[in-house]
């Protein structure tokens, strides 16, 4: 596997970039189904397949626009559609909500923003060779 830069891994919302994002972490999950009875002899056993799948993203950048911060701040839907991040070997595609923000304000520096978006919905998941 080729090595990845973050910088080159935009967070794009359609084709626009959305955010001056430095680093972005991805975590997948995938709850276990139990199927272990008496006869397992005391061994778990799992399902081959998840009850529930799901990934996060925790970002933080630079902030360049208002557009996170409308969606969070102005109520209503904090979802982002139509979200891509291409990682250089695989592009991801989903709709995100927005489940934590936060923005620093600091006196002599750039203003900056952490937040956690979590899929919602089926992801795309695309290798690129």
């Amino acid at each position: 596997m080729v090595g990845m830069v973050g910088r080159e891994i935009p967070l794009k919302i359609g084709t626009n970039v959305v955010a001056g994002v430095r680093t972005k972490n991805l975590s997948w999950s995938g709850g276990s189904i139990n199927l272990t009875t008496d006869e397992d002899a005391g061994f778990q056993v799992l399902h081959e397949l998840s009850s529930e799948e799901s990934i996060s993203i925790a970002i933080d950048g630079i902030t360049k626009s208002d557009q996170i911060r409308l969606i969070v701040l102005g109520g209503g839907a904090r979802i982002l559609t139509d979200v891509t991040l291409d990682f250089g070997t695989y592009i991801l595609s989903c709709d995100f909500r927005i489940s934590g923000y936060e923005e620093g304000m600091p006196y002599n520096d750039a203003d900056t923003f952490s937040g956690t978006l979590e899929s919602t919905g089926e992801w795309d998941f695309t290798e690129v060779t």
